[in-house]
């Protein structure tokens, strides 16, 4: 945890982490990543008594402001850009480097958003090694993270496992999709998935997805597509870690749903209208 202010470091933006205590654990993981699509780690410092973190600045912040508060809208394709960048960036840590990790505090306000809508991982201070556990899990009592974003697994058992993060992604394209917050303040309860799971029960699932499908798209999406993402988003929910996905079929499903979204993007001229969100940023604080 810390505090993130915005500097200028030899004239470019920079998000600058000041934190106490031992940030050994952080380090250990940002010193071995490299992915576009996973926040860089520009410098370290210590100065009285406190570490300073420099990274890329990320100038459209978090992505739980453009979904939840933005009166801006982003675009079907935008949605589905960010789910696969965000996809791509676990994929990375869970299968791509030695050392595999898992980072175990996936939610919408821990993606940044770069000045071309471009999603990055931020926040890996609660990350751990994977090693060894690819098809068994980890065992630990310290249970920390967002609740809603956690595993049953985790919560009831402290197990820790590549599809710990999987499900949280489930959590994070819900709200996308959606454009509903997954964790009620009052009840902690997942309140977009009661509409998934009511749509998706029914025999003609697709007559009703407009139900599940953030408003504020004005229906602006190309239906099958939005029931295909919601059919991924249910089998990443699933309360048995194996009959969830893998980070490297879930970036597969999703570049095919890229592909689509983007031919039905020009044959709609959608992306006309909504091109203009495209070209404002808002600043945010990084919430960490």
């Amino acid at each position: 945890m810390g505090t993130v202010y915005r500097g200028i470091i030899s004239g470019n933006l920079a998000a600058i982490k000041k934190m106490n205590g031992n940030i050994t654990e952080e380090l250990n993981v940002l010193t071995k990543i490299n992915h576009f699509n996973l926040i860089k780690l520009s410098g370290v410092c210590f100065n009285e008594g406190h570490w300073y973190l420099v990274y890329e600045y990320a100038v459209n912040g978090s992505l739980d402001n453009w979904i939840f508060y933005s009166t801006q809208t982003l675009s079907w394709t935008q949605r589905v850009q960010i789910a696969l960048d965000v996809a791509k960036g676990l994929h990375y840590l869970h299968s791509c480097i030695n050392p595999s990790y898992v980072h175990k505090d996936i939610k919408s306000s821990n993606i940044l958003l770069d000045g071309d809508f471009r999603a990055k991982i931020a926040n890996f201070g609660l990350a751990r090694s994977a090693e060894g556990y690819e098809s068994e899990f980890a065992s630990t009592r310290n249970i920390v993270g967002t609740t809603g974003y956690m595993v049953p697994e985790y919560l009831e058992n402290g197990l820790v496992s590549p599809k710990l993060d999987v499900y949280s992604f489930g959590v994070v394209l819900l709200e996308m999709i959606s454009g509903k917050e997954a964790v009620s303040e009052s009840d902690k309860e997942l309140l977009p998935s009661k509409t998934l799971e009511g749509i998706l029960a029914k025999e003609n699932p697709g007559e009703n997805i407009k139900d599940l499908i953030d408003p504020s798209l004005h229906e602006n999406y190309p239906p099958d597509l939005a029931l295909s993402v919601a059919k991924l988003t249910e089998s990443c929910l699933q309360r048995n870690p194996d009959g969830r996905p893998s980070m490297d079929g879930i970036v597969h499903s999703l570049a095919r749903f890229l592909d689509v979204s983007l031919s039905w993007e020009i044959s709609t001229g959608t992306f006309e209208k909504y091109s203009s969100a495209s070209n404002s940023s808002v600043t945010s604080t990084w919430k960490s």
